[in-house]
């Protein structure tokens, strides 16, 4: 019984995989922070950040001049741009991000790099601070692979 014991204790220790805290800024000012795995590769480009893993690529953008998600919505076919084009919502959800309600868009699109059709899951929330839209994509259904990922991501989304 205590090697069956051992045993579980030392796979779920393989299991656990540390978070360390990314905080994303707007306008120089800590808006977003978010746990991450420590594994995963984190990267600011000019218009938004990479978090990238081995089952998800997520883009998080701030959406310009948006003071409520409802702004921010109107605006995603913009905001998603550099990655995202032609982008249809054919499932809208509201879901609770950082404490507060948010919009889940879910559709189809086109990838913006090569244009194949594909999907594309958006979210769309604020900490108070900013709003924030976090966009996974793919050919084909990949959007829906990298869903659950994405959401996992979010629901450690608080305001720094």
């Amino acid at each position: 019984m205590k090697s069956i014991i051992v045993c579980l204790l030392l796979a779920a220790g393989a299991w656990a995989v540390e978070n360390v805290n990314v905080t994303i800024p707007v306008n120089d000012s800590p808006a977003l922070v978010l746990a991450v795995p420590a594994t995963v590769k984190v990267t600011p480009k000019k218009d938004k950040t990479e978090i990238k893993t081995a089952n998800m690529t997520l883009y998080l953008w701030t959406i310009p001049g948006a003071a409520t998600v409802d702004a921010g919505v109107a605006q995603i076919p913009n905001v998603i741009a550099s990655e995202v084009v032609q982008f249809v919502a054919t499932t809208t959800n509201t879901i609770t991000v950082a404490g507060a309600v948010a919009k889940q868009l879910i559709g189809r699109s086109v990838e913006a790099d090569d244009n194949d059709p594909g999907t594309a899951d958006v979210v769309v929330f604020t900490t108070g601070k900013a709003v924030f839209a976090a966009c996974v994509h793919g050919e084909g259904n990949d959007a829906a692979r990298e869903r659950a990922p994405m959401l996992a991501v979010l629901t450690t989304a608080k305001a720094p």
